[in-house]
């Protein structure tokens, strides 16, 4: 299926951003609500850089929609009435500038490239598959139920038009654990630096959005840990409320592991996924590796409710 702009528009009934009232519409979600206590704490912490690197310190959180003001949509509101309220923790931004991550779905009302870039996110264009594979994460975040966890969400995953719907309707958190942009790649040792130095920030801005679902979107499993330790405090959950082991097909292995962790005081589930790039691995692992143990957890648990009873506490 050709996903140009017009066609994307037309079906969707997005507006273009070539309006005033639109860029202060998308001005005004990013700096109420969540989005507002945010940009507070993104101050302190680019201070707390030296001057020469600031500008390359990115800020994100919620991804606002390009919606105008008259679908009635705004980022804040849907996160605060979402149920299930998902977050993914990737490891930096990768074009060697500071931007506002927050704007990846919509661009800038005068620079004409980074909109063509946020035409190519929201219709998930590009040749890693980053932002497809996000989508179909969270396409079955949050539509898996115990009765719909099988074939027939297997299906919707796999249709380009459906999770590109879901990718542009369903609130979600973008986080950056480096928040100073690099450049193709970003390795171990440079992430485990930027999350040492920023750990104390980057539960602040957990705190801030409280998400439910935490997805931590690096293969070793840095950021995954990291949370572990310094968000939940170095707590391990019992073997009741964790899901650990080797993903198998027809009784053979597939070659990685999945990990889900079920923090049933604070209400949240702590997933550990592949990076979404598909290079080096097939597609349907990266999805896999987060729903295969959200399966479980439904198994076991059969409702989401339980989670989000607890994080209303």
């Amino acid at each position: 299926m050709n996903w140009c702009g017009d066609t994307f528009r037309t079906i969707f009934n997005f507006p273009t951003l070539t309006n005033n009232e639109m860029e202060q519409y998308i001005k005004k979600q990013l700096s109420e609500g969540y989005n507002e206590n945010l940009n507070d704490l993104f101050r302190k912490w680019k201070d707390s850089y030296e001057a020469d690197v600031r500008y390359l310190f990115c800020l994100d959180g919620l991804m606002v929609k390009y919606k105008d003001e008259n679908s009635g949509y705004d980022i804040n509101g849907k996160w605060r009435d979402a149920e299930r309220k998902i977050m993914f923790i990737v490891k930096d931004c990768p074009d060697e500038w500071g931007h506002d991550a927050r704007r990846l779905m919509t661009g800038y009302e005068d620079n004409a490239e980074s909109q063509k870039n946020a035409l190519k996110t929201r219709t998930l264009k590009g040749q890693t598959g980053f932002f497809k594979n996000i989508a179909r994460m969270l396409y079955g975040l949050w539509y898996m139920t115990e009765d719909n966890k099988g074939k027939e969400l297997q299906e919707q995953i796999c249709n380009d038009a459906t999770i590109i719907q879901a990718f542009n309707d369903i609130p979600f958190a973008y986080v950056e654990g480096k928040k100073l942009a690099g450049g193709k790649s970003c390795s171990d040792s440079e992430l485990r630096k930027a999350l040492e130095r920023d750990g104390a920030f980057l539960v602040q801005e957990i705190d801030i959005l409280r998400p439910n679902i935490i997805v931590c979107c690096d293969t070793s499993g840095i950021i995954f840990n990291h949370v572990v330790r310094k968000y939940f405090n170095g707590k391990i959950p019992d073997d009741e409320h964790k899901w650990e082991y080797r993903y198998t097909l027809e009784d053979k292995y597939c070659g990685f592991d999945c990990r889900l962790y079920y923090y049933e005081e604070e209400g949240v589930l702590l997933f550990h996924s592949y990076h979404p790039t598909r290079r080096g691995k097939a597609g349907w692992k990266i999805y896999e590796r987060v729903l295969s143990p959200f399966r479980q957890f439904f198994a076991k648990y059969k409702s989401f409710g339980i989670v989000s009873s607890a994080a209303q506490k």
